[in-house]
């Protein structure tokens, strides 16, 4: 589990360290940096559990990597990005290359990643940096992430644009890639090989939307054609994935995800509760606590703007964002605003968020 992570000149993260739980939410206005330190975290996750080749000839993955994180340098930034992390007893960071001394393309995956045997108590600012270092095989790294941003257009198409096409941009059709692309494939693949897991995913649906009966898929007999999703409800059979709500759609691209034979060990949730009634709202906050409890080494952080949601999370699980006038991110938990020991047992997190907002970050001097 990540239990801290310290940003710098990414975005509008100029100076912010956060504390994290097993379950996170960030709440805060729009763009207020809440999306950007789930990117912040997924690409740190990224480059720590990428191998650099013994080679003199650098990872593309890695190289890709490098050029997405420099593309986010804060405006008016006089140093490098730095992004790091603490996770199970160990520290992470990685130091971007300055737009000024990068080398050619064949060596901007020089720029500082290290590993250090620190333990957790020592501040991620007090850490060196030092040569990049290679990711040794079977190392303790950081979690594989994915960070889920559905598009319903990408959810309700079985097979969009050229299958020929998608299967060259996507290595493996069978998984859903986290705009939601490939959806159907990877289900129907589930489906085939994997039917325990493909019964507890309906059954999850059915929590959360219990009018849906059952999911299937259509027959086909074309080759590079994918079976298609089709939904069984309490109103009418055979729906095809556009004529369901997007709310069911984003639902089960999440399920999806935590389903999959490669289920990754941080799930990053943009938009928990985009297109949900409040009650499916709170189902699903419901779902995600016993995924928790069956699945040790799972951490989920996510962003809402739902207070219905936050009546669900503990107040030390909440994290706010705001910006200051220089258009910086300060981020602290509910747990540190100056009437929380007055209110927390009279309160639940979402009356808090209402009655408090956010400004209170800047009024009461909160630096990160």
């Amino acid at each position: 589990m990540i239990s801290k992570v310290a940003i710098r000149n990414f975005k509008c993260l100029r100076d912010v360290e956060i504390d994290l739980e097993r379950f996170t939410v960030f709440v805060g206005p729009n763009a207020s940096g809440k999306t950007s330190i789930l990117q912040a975290m997924d690409i740190l996750c990224q480059i720590f559990r990428i191998e650099q080749p013994p080679n003199p000839q650098p990872n593309q993955r890695l190289y890709q990597l490098q050029n997405e994180v420099q593309q986010g340098l804060s405006r008016g930034a006089t140093d490098e990005i730095e992004l790091a992390a603490e996770c199970g007893g160990k520290a992470y960071r990685y130091r971007s290359v300055g737009l000024s001394s990068q080398p050619a393309a064949p060596q901007v995956t020089q720029a500082a990643r290290a590993s250090y045997g620190r333990s957790t108590a020592d501040s991620l600012a007090a850490l060196e940096w030092k040569p990049l270092q290679a990711v040794q095989p079977g190392s303790v790294t950081l979690p594989l992430s994915i960070l889920l941003r559905l598009e319903v257009s990408k959810l309700i198409n079985p097979a969009p644009g050229n299958p020929n096409q998608m299967l060259m941009q996507s290595p493996d059709p069978t998984v859903m890639q986290p705009n939601g692309t490939g959806l159907h494939s990877a289900l129907a693949n589930m489906a085939l090989n994997d039917p325990d897991s493909w019964q507890a995913l309906q059954a999850n649906l059915r929590q959360i939307i219990p009018s849906i009966r059952r999911l299937r898929h259509t027959k086909t007999a074309a080759v590079k054609q994918p079976a298609a999703l089709l939904f069984d409800t309490d109103g009418a059979d055979s729906l095809p994935a556009n004529q369901v709500s997007e709310g069911t759609l984003l639902v089960l691209g999440l399920l999806a995800a935590l389903h999959a034979s490669d289920r990754p060990n941080l799930v990053l949730l943009d938009d928990l509760d985009r297109g949900l009634h409040p009650k499916a709202q709170k189902e699903l906050i419901a779902l995600l606590r016993g995924l928790l409890e069956t699945i040790p080494d799972l951490q989920i952080i996510a962003t809402t703007h739902s207070p219905y949601m936050l009546d669900c999370m503990g107040t030390d699980e909440v994290r706010m964002t705001f910006l200051r006038d220089d258009g910086a991110t300060v981020c602290a938990s509910l747990t540190s605003h100056p009437k929380y020991p007055k209110w927390k047992d009279e309160m639940t997190p979402g009356e808090m968020w209402s009655l408090f907002g956010e400004k209170w970050l800047v009024e009461e001097g909160v630096m990160r």
